[in-house]
């Protein structure tokens, strides 16, 4: 195979070749966050717990997406078909924790007899 038939060959591969040090880096950072969203659980941080987490997990999804699904290297239409996909997905979880927080939810009272609990015999 001539180098030239080679170099035409290679333009039509279609797809980008990341080294795998790139994987590895990545793949490293997402064990670190992993770990730093373990780490975060043990921390008592009051009402924040939930956005701390939301914050990593959202980040770790962010490098899954960018890398391993390989949308930086994709053309424009990939990324805002990726990028409408996330902005619906937002208005989605907004609108289901504004109706969540709407709601007023009162607990259930605690059983008043031992017949009613499950189990107590």
């Amino acid at each position: 195979m001539s180098a030239e038939h080679a170099y035409a060959h290679d333009s039509h591969a279609g797809g980008h070749v990341s080294p795998v040090s790139l994987y590895i880096t990545i793949f490293l950072a997402l064990m670190v966050l992993t770990g730093v969203t373990v780490a975060a659980a043990f921390v008592n941080l009051g009402q924040f717990n939930f956005l701390v987490a939301m914050i990593i997990a959202c980040f770790k999804a962010s490098l899954v997406i960018w890398y391993f699904m390989h949308v930086k290297y994709q053309s424009r239409l990939t990324k805002l078909t990726v990028a409408t996909g996330l902005f619906f997905l937002a208005v989605l979880l907004g609108l289901m924790l504004v109706d969540y927080g709407s709601k007023g939810f009162t607990p259930m009272p605690p059983p008043t007899d031992s017949e009613s609990v499950i189990g107590a015999h």
